[in-house]
């Protein structure tokens, strides 16, 4: 008899207990049960690491790891550490301010099973800091639909977005994605993680697209918390437009600039592990989005 697969939810905790336990809550509460759960604190200064231990402790039925980092290392450095330790067949890297509607894992997992592609990214319902909804419709997802498609998801619709497509952002927000762990385990062996220590969405999303494309689900599955102290901050969302904070034009910019050049060194440095042919079509994919 063939198995459903193992997804193992990866949690980067820093700073956040106001909200984490209703993202821990939301992974425990999915309508597909073949899950795990690992949690890195990535050096939180707050209560959060005490709200993870008693969540852990009065959900002793389900399979949870916590990591506790010694130093602050970012949120790329606290989601390879997980990575490292995940043993589903898909992963997906959960911030600890989101919440996952209950059929996001089953929703990623059919897309899953009738494509082949690296990962999978849905659309968002931007929620606040009290869980009150501000729309379904998000400017900020790569795809957007209607509400009832929350509930109309035996047949989910999906839209496959090619490989030859690199630097730009065309998916929702990190929380949103599923990735076939074969696809980025590689990802374990980037060194240069203090680059991606905000954001790192960016990287993983556009590797992953590389190397196997990925797909968009029409239906918003992620409550995306927006507040005054996320990474991705807007201090204001008026109409169809996002007014993005200095601070947050200065990381977009940054993370634009290097995403090119990290990406191809990483390639150049695994070439024996992904092939020299095939690291050169990579790489030459890379070096043409310059222009395209």
């Amino acid at each position: 008899m063939l198995n459903l697969p193992l997804v193992s939810f990866i949690v980067t905790s820093y700073n956040y207990e106001k909200f984490i336990l209703k993202t821990l809550e939301s992974i425990k509460n999915q309508s597909y049960k073949n899950i795990e759960i690992i949690i890195v604190d990535d050096l939180s200064e707050d209560n959060s690491v005490n709200v993870i231990k008693k969540f852990i402790e009065e959900n002793q039925d389900l399979p949870i790891t916590l990591v506790e980092n010694s130093e602050n290392i970012g949120q790329l450095g606290s989601i390879l550490k997980g990575l490292k330790l995940a043993k589903g067949q898909f992963v997906s890297f959960i911030d600890s301010d989101d919440v996952l509607m209950e059929d996001f894992a089953k929703v990623h997992i059919q897309v899953h099973l009738q494509t082949s592609v690296a990962f999978t990214s849905c659309s968002i319902t931007e929620i606040g800091e009290s869980d009150e909804v501000h729309t379904f419709n998000s400017i900020s997802s790569g795809i957007c639909s209607n509400f009832k498609d929350l509930y109309n998801n035996e047949t989910p619709e999906f839209k496959i977005l090619g490989n030859k497509r690199f630097g730009g952002w065309y998916w929702s927000p990190n929380s949103s994605a599923m990735y076939r762990k074969s696809a980025i385990e590689i990802l374990e062996t980037y060194q240069s993680i203090s680059k991606w220590k905000i954001c790192p969405d960016k990287f993983i999303m556009n590797y992953a697209n590389l190397v196997g494309g990925s797909a968009l689900i029409k239906s918003p599955l992620l409550g995306y918390r927006r507040h005054k102290n996320n990474a991705g901050n807007n201090f204001l969302v008026t109409g169809n437009k996002k007014l993005t904070s200095d601070e947050t034009t200065a990381n977009n910019i940054q993370n634009n600039l290097k995403i090119r050049p990290e990406t191809i060194k990483f390639l150049w440095q695994n070439q024996d592990r992904l092939g020299k042919r095939n690291t050169v079509k990579l790489i030459s994919t890379v070096v043409l989005s310059y222009i395209l």
